[in-house]
């Protein structure tokens, strides 16, 4: 879901999702996003590439990947 401007469509972030359909607190998000970003950059140093970090983590399509960046 996203908030529709004119033709353009605004993705919501992954903190918005997290909120709207899973009912998290505002922290909670930010603990899950925390320990993903950490768990992401553990696996980029380690010469891995998980474009499905987002479905595990968050249930989300790999769009989302660059905000984690």
């Amino acid at each position: 879901m996203g908030i529709t401007r004119g033709d353009i469509k605004i993705m919501e972030s992954i903190k918005q999702v997290l909120m709207r359909r899973d009912n998290m607190t505002s922290d909670e998000a930010d603990e899950l996003i925390s320990e993903c970003k950490s768990d992401l950059d553990m696996r980029l140093s380690e010469g891995d590439m998980p474009y499905d970090i987002c479905q595990e983590y968050f249930g989300l399509e790999p769009d989302y990947l660059d905000e984690l960046m």
